[in-house]
């Protein structure tokens, strides 16, 4: 029971972030466009991708830290499959932002904006672990 409250927690994380996004892609269209706020419309599929695909976004991502809690995996395959359910998530979304349109340059910049950002990400998670890792082990020199 606590895993489906956390998935669908994580779930309306994703939509709630989803909608912000949303309200951001339109306002710019709008912006583009120089017509007032009270003259955009939003198709109800429209709207509904966007609320289904943001829900499973949330969903993906509370899955791939459920990775990191297998012991049997190593590191190395922890961060491999990590790796591609973030990326799933990620082209999804991407494409979800330009209305599903899809271009060899468009994918290869979505491919790059991903590596980019898990770099950042999981070179961060693994500096902040090298140096908890450097403190226990100077906890464990003081003891002995």
């Amino acid at each position: 029971m606590k895993r489906l409250k956390t998935l669908l927690h994580s779930g309306l994380i994703g939509i709630s972030i989803g909608m912000i996004c949303l309200a951001v892609n339109v306002l710019l269209s709008l912006n583009n466009q120089r017509i007032g706020i009270e003259k955009a419309k939003l198709s109800f599929i429209s709207f509904l991708i966007w609320l289904v695909v943001s829900f499973l976004i949330g969903l993906s991502f509370n899955l791939s830290s459920w990775i990191f809690d297998n012991d049997k995996w190593s590191l190395r395959e922890q961060i491999i499959i990590n790796f591609f359910v973030c990326f799933v998530a990620w082209i999804l979304f991407y494409f979800l932002l330009n209305d599903l349109s899809y271009t060899w340059q468009s994918f290869g910049i979505a491919v790059l904006n991903f590596v980019v950002v898990y770099v950042i990400a999981y070179g961060r998670y693994l500096y902040n672990l090298w140096l908890d890792i450097k403190h226990i082990n100077e906890q464990l020199k003081k003891k002995g």
